[in-house]
């Protein structure tokens, strides 16, 4: 894809997304992300509304038509497809696909979502910490026990090793995945701190 062209055909050319998009046979998130990644500032345009004719029209369609979904489950294919393109890196179906179990795989996405800049990381982090925390053994072993038991203080969180407010960062090699109880008691601690309390953990309770 020419990104001259995308750039100018939003920018000079007032064309949606969607539009774009469609004339390169890709998603509009992936145009999207090219427009950001050239600091170009995403605009939400607003929707025409449709006319009566055009409602009338697709009402006279829909009618008395089932929908062709119905009671049909999306392929594995698919499903790495639509990740893909909903996911703000730079990542294709196919290297998603080489992790087989695609719940884990939501989950560890749903998990690192950028809320307040929290994790504003590339391209080049994301295809580290997939494979990182999709193998990993702690991980693994708090993720087997949080879907077994459906616990809500089982369920894991990212934690920085280092805290934030002690000078750590998203750096891989600083993040750990704990239960959303353990992660609570650490509060901001370092690890070596929270180590030497949990070993007088009963010193704490009646």
């Amino acid at each position: 894809m020419d990104t001259r062209i995308i750039k100018k055909l939003y920018v000079e050319e007032d064309w949606s997304l969607r539009r774009i998009s469609s004339k390169f046979n890709t998603n509009h998130h992936k145009i999207k992300r090219i427009l950001e990644s050239m600091n170009i500032a995403i605009e939400k345009k607003p929707r025409q509304s449709m006319s009566d004719l055009h409602k009338k029209n697709i009402s006279m369609a829909c009618k008395g038509r089932k929908s062709w979904s119905k009671g049909k489950k999306m392929s594995k294919e698919s499903l790495y497809k639509n990740m893909a393109s909903h996911l703000r890196f730079n990542v294709d179906a196919n290297w998603l696909s080489k992790f087989d179990d695609v719940e884990k795989l939501k989950f560890l996405n749903k998990c690192i979502t950028d809320r307040a800049g929290r994790f504003a990381v590339d391209d080049d982090w994301y295809r580290r910490y997939i494979p990182k925390f999709y193998y990993d053994l702690q991980f693994n072993n708090i993720y087997k026990k949080w879907l077994g038991s459906n616990d809500k203080y089982l369920r894991l969180t990212i934690d920085h090793i280092v805290p934030k407010s002690k000078g750590g960062n998203n750096n891989i090699d600083n993040l750990q995945f704990l239960s959303w109880f353990e992660n609570r008691a650490k509060n901001d601690m370092s690890q070596n701190e929270w180590d030497i309390l949990k070993n007088r953990i009963g010193d704490y309770f009646v």
